[in-house]
């Protein structure tokens, strides 16, 4: 069976998604999503939920929505790409579909490759944590500079380039598919009739409550979803619901477990829990914390590991398990053909989760960040509420 496969976020789920699960159902028998879960690699609280987003991409030609677990999906682009390529190779996909600005996979695998060489990463090893500039900063500067590109990478060039690494450094069974973005940058905020919106600009509208004028622009089943997950008070979330609880816990954290959280060593937990003291909300917290060397996303990665407890090993680990989101009849018959074969358990409920340390511990993470999430909804609900949902079905 030619399993195709893509990693996404899908916050929300648009046009662009669906022309690109689009494209690899073309040359698939099967087409499997790994979507981020309740947080998303921008660091911020996933708009809708997990199991409406897997439901409104069933409805755009998905025949399988699994969860990537935090907290590889709100990690830097190589943890994320390395955790999903990990998973996908395991369950036994056999091809990875995946967005990119350039679309153009030749230039991609040189990128890749440069990025594996010997002399970029003495380089690399060499500049870290020298002067003003982040890590990763550092890391596409001087990619750029080795490859003579005249401009930085674009965001999806660069997950692609992670993608790329991650196949081959883990030797994954992974046929690699570059497709050219459809539609506006991710970076512009503008809603252009005239092109599909990218989702940053969609999430814009809607938090500027113009939730009309983007549902106009989407399928009817998602805007029944949305309409739906709107009403029972799930729609749209947002990391500045529980900013009055974030601050709270920040100001009492232990600075002596700074250094053993992920993203947080280096005086960055220090800078927060310094900033969170001064901070009203986490807008004034981030502008406070900021510096070149370590910029928003940098901080906002640190936040959330540091609330939900999260350790640098938890980040090299592979994932333990998958948790299935939707399905259709032929999600289930792959799942079906591949039970005896893949080294990857796939569960649809938490009493499923494997017994054994790693499966644990990733089922810790994901309830202290679905414990968060609860708290990101306008309407607050229990985690215990959300635990309870079943996957969607068809």
């Amino acid at each position: 069976m030619k399993t195709g496969a893509v990693i996404c976020e899908c916050n929300p789920p648009h046009a662009g998604h669906a022309y690109l699960i689009e494209q690899a159902k073309q040359q698939s028998d099967c087409v499997v999503c790994l979507m981020s879960g309740p947080f998303v690699q921008r660091d911020e609280a996933a708009i809708l939920s997990p199991a409406a987003r897997a439901e409104i991409l069933l409805g755009m030609g998905a025949d399988l929505v699994l969860e990537l677990p935090f907290p590889y999906a709100a990690s830097g682009a190589e943890a994320f790409a390395a955790a999903g390529v990990s998973a996908l190779a395991r369950l036994g996909a056999t091809d990875l579909w995946f967005g990119s600005e350039s679309g153009d996979l030749d230039r991609l695998s040189r990128l890749a490759a440069t990025a594996q060489s010997p002399a970029f990463r003495t380089e690399y090893a060499k500049r870290s944590g020298e002067g003003n500039i982040g890590t990763a900063a550092l890391y596409f500067q001087l990619l750029a500079t080795f490859c003579g590109l005249s401009e930085p990478l674009s965001p999806n060039d660069i997950l692609a380039v992670a993608y790329l690494r991650a196949i081959e450094e883990q030797e994954a069974n992974l046929i690699p598919h570059a497709v050219k973005r459809v539609g506006a940058d991710d970076r512009d905020l503008a809603l252009n009739a005239q092109s599909i919106p990218s989702a940053a600009a969609l999430r814009k509208a809607i938090f500027e409550g113009k939730t009309d004028t983007i549902t106009a622009r989407l399928p009817d089943f998602e805007q029944k979803i949305i309409q739906r997950e709107q009403a029972a008070g799930r729609f749209p979330a947002s990391l500045n619901f529980a900013a009055p609880a974030i601050l709270w816990g920040l100001r009492g954290a232990d600075p002596a477990a700074f250094e053993t959280i992920a993203e947080a060593g280096g005086g960055v937990g220090n800078r927060l829990q310094a900033a969170a003291n001064e901070a009203a909300d986490l807008e004034a917290l981030f502008a406070l914390a900021a510096t070149k060397k370590y910029p928003n996303a940098r901080l906002r990665r640190a936040l959330l590991f540091l609330l939900a407890g999260v350790k640098k090993e938890d980040l090299s680990a592979p994932p333990a398990y998958a948790r299935m989101l939707a399905a259709n009849e032929r999600g289930r018959a792959f799942l079906s053909a591949v039970r005896k074969t893949a080294d990857l358990p796939v569960v649809t409920a938490n009493a499923g989760v494997p017994d054994f340390p790693a499966a644990r511990r990733q089922s810790e993470l994901a309830k202290k960040a679905l414990s968060l999430y609860a708290l990101c909804l306008p309407r607050p609900a229990s985690p215990a509420e959300l635990l309870r949902q079943n996957p969607t079905v068809w």
